[in-house]
């Protein structure tokens, strides 16, 4: 894919979620609207001690919410 979209949506559990995509210090960050009300979740991939990447919420404490979201955002980049 050459170019990211600045927004697009994904199917996750039985919601749809609508996702903006911001930069931020040369960084990709994932701004989730949830279609229940709860509040937006901003989520980015971050290297950890051993190189591996995961999925981080900003700021932290929804690191559960992050994590299968954030794999769902990659299966969809890996779709396009």
């Amino acid at each position: 894919m050459l170019f990211l979209p600045d927004e697009f949506e994904l199917e996750y559990g039985d919601m749809l979620l609508k996702i903006k995509i911001h930069t931020m210090v040369d960084r990709k960050v994932f701004e989730i609207a949830f279609p229940d009300g709860r509040k937006n979740l901003m989520i980015s991939r971050s290297k950890v001690f051993d190189g591996k990447k995961v999925w981080m919420s900003i700021p932290e404490g929804r690191q559960q919410e992050a994590i299968p979201i954030g794999a769902k955002i990659v299966e969809y980049f890996k779709n396009q």
